[in-house]
């Protein structure tokens, strides 16, 4: 099974970042046999993270009716959240689960 399929998009993400900033940490983890669940525990934590963020949000800024004015919101929305949570919890150098 490739780390795509057991990874997710977060934990991809943290892949990508840590390979191309921590080559040495990224080799440690692989000699141990840990470099997938940390992965895999980086897209957990970040999804969780995801989670409270976007109802703390809509809790902030309640979404709108209009569907034009709904599109705006959920674009701000997402990308608010998915910037604090790649800042905070996955262009980080963790190295266990």
């Amino acid at each position: 099974m490739g780390r795509h399929k057991t990874a997710g998009y977060y934990g991809l993400a943290w892949m990508d970042f840590m390979e191309e900033n921590h080559p040495e940490l990224v080799a440690e983890m692989k000699k141990a046999g840990t470099y997938e669940a940390v992965a895999q525990s980086v897209n957990s934590d970040a999804c969780n993270y995801y989670n409270l963020l976007a109802e703390q949000y809509a809790q902030q800024n309640p979404p709108l009716e209009d569907p034009d004015a709904y599109r705006s919101w959920k674009y701000t929305r997402d990308y608010y959240i998915d910037s604090a949570v790649m800042r905070e919890k996955v262009l980080v150098a963790v190295t266990t689960p």
